[in-house]
């Protein structure tokens, strides 16, 4: 039988981009990937955005994959518990903070930003609210590409063809954005939401919902030191759940165990993804307080949601193989060292490449946003599409990178770098050394094109 064809011309799956000709990935080790034609790369986006979290080719995961597989492929919840999953929310329990002890797994950020709000809701129902049914979210962010995640998020370019679909009952305020931030401006302050939680009346919000420090959206964007204990006693006063949307930010991926514990806070909720199962299978986990779990069991009360794949057993299992390599081989501390190396790494780059306007984020979640002039932090061109170039040169360089959403109307150029959290200091720094490169190239093609 002869191999597929799977040129640009032939391909029979569905590409994320029709103009883009991407290599066939055939194989992947630690923090590497392979491509068809023996090209190695450095996966320093751990496959677009933190996924990757023990590495490429784990035997102990495989193994329990397999193992689960065998034993029991597929249960439905509607129908039977099953082991895996029990024990993936008992090993969540352990690593998330406080009273956060109850999980529910679906399979992915996107489903775990809906069940999270389908959580939040039927909550504001049992309790005897049913007129909270408002859900603030931030412009820059991102909550997954499901409708309603979709319509809570703040991507333009990601959101245009489907904004009638889109519910009113989502109104939104600014990132916390030190970068930009004009003084004695309120935008991006907890006090600018409490003016919108007063505006649309703290008796119809449900929840705030939020991800600590920016991903896709807004790489790195980090909240100031207080910005999430006043969040939190702002939900307090008003009745408000705070959600933590840690698709991309939980599970080490900051140097702790979720972002949020950097501002020594504890949500409602916290959504996570990515990381969960290390890019194995595909897999979320939606993790709630106590005392919100415990009203829908006073009450007898099935919570008004399901999905076929919700507690999968061979996911869970995946899961579960998967934290306990990151607590066993300390990978959370593995991530703070080596985010202060990257980001030294990176400080000593601005100094030789003045396109640097800002680099921010904690641990190994670093993003950069470019501009054309340090002074006046104005952006380039899009036409230029600055930092396309940048993604596009550091793949040749053999370091892939993730380009952010743009943020001004399409102006703006900002890459993350978020490595596996196995990754040594030798790969910091030929990470470092292939974004060098990269911007050097960059630079050079600018300066011959640009009068």
């Amino acid at each position: 039988m002869s191999s597929p064809d799977t040129s640009h011309e032939a391909r029979a799956v569905i590409p994320r981009d029709f103009s883009a000709d991407y290599p066939m990935a055939v194989s992947g080790d630690g923090v590497r990937i392979r491509d068809r034609e023996g090209r190695e790369y450095i996966d320093a986006d751990s496959g677009a955005i933190s996924v990757i979290s023990v590495g490429h080719g784990v035997d102990e995961v495989v193994e329990a994959i397999a193992e689960q597989a065998r034993r029991l492929a597929f249960v439905h919840n509607g129908q039977f518990e099953n082991e895996p999953a029990e024990e993936l929310a008992r090993a969540l329990a352990d690593f998330a903070p406080g009273g956060l002890n109850r999980s529910t797994f679906v399979s992915g950020g996107s489903e775990g930003v809906e069940t999270a709000l389908k959580l939040a809701r039927q909550y504001q129902v049992l309790r005897g609210r049913p007129e909270k049914e408002i859900v603030i979210s931030r412009e820059r962010s991102y909550h997954g590409a499901t409708l309603i995640a979709l319509g809570l998020s703040g991507v333009p370019s990601r959101q245009e063809p489907y904004r009638p679909y889109f519910s009113p009952l989502t109104p939104k305020v600014h990132a916390p954005y030190a970068y930009r931030t004009i003084a004695g401006d309120d935008a991006g302050s907890p006090d600018e939401l409490e003016a919108a939680i007063l505006a649309a009346g703290p008796d119809r919000v449900a929840a705030f919902i939020a991800e600590p420090i920016g991903a896709a959206a807004a790489p790195g964007i980090t909240p100031g030191p207080d910005y999430y204990r006043e969040v939190r006693a702002i939900c307090d006063r008003h009745d408000v759940l705070f959600i933590a949307d840690e698709v991309v930010t939980g599970m080490g991926r900051t140097g702790r165990n979720f972002g949020i514990e950097h501002w020594d806070v504890e949500p409602d909720v916290i959504v996570t993804a990515k990381g969960l199962a290390g890019g194995y299978v595909p897999l979320g986990a939606v993790i709630a307080q106590d005392e919100i779990v415990e009203l829908f069991e006073a009450e007898g009360a099935s919570f008004v949601h399901g999905l076929t794949y919700e507690s999968h057993p061979v996911a869970c299992a995946a899961g579960v193989a998967v934290l306990a390599i990151i607590v066993r081989d300390r990978l959370v501390e593995n991530a703070a060292r080596q985010g202060d190396r990257l980001f030294s790494g990176l400080a000593r780059l601005a100094e030789e490449h003045p396109v640097m306007g800002d680099i921010r984020g904690k641990g190994l979640l670093a993003g950069i946003e470019f501009v054309a002039d340090l002074e006046t932090k104005r952006p380039f061109d899009p036409g230029i599409g600055f930092a396309a170039r940048i993604r596009a040169a550091a793949q040749e360089h053999g370091v892939m990178i993730y380009q952010g959403a743009a943020p001004y109307g399409g102006a703006g150029d900002q890459i993350l770098i978020s490595p596996p959290l196995t990754v040594t200091g030798a790969d910091v720094d030929e990470i470092v050394a292939g974004l060098d490169l990269a911007l050097g190239d960059v630079r050079a093609q600018l300066a011959k094109e640009l009068p």
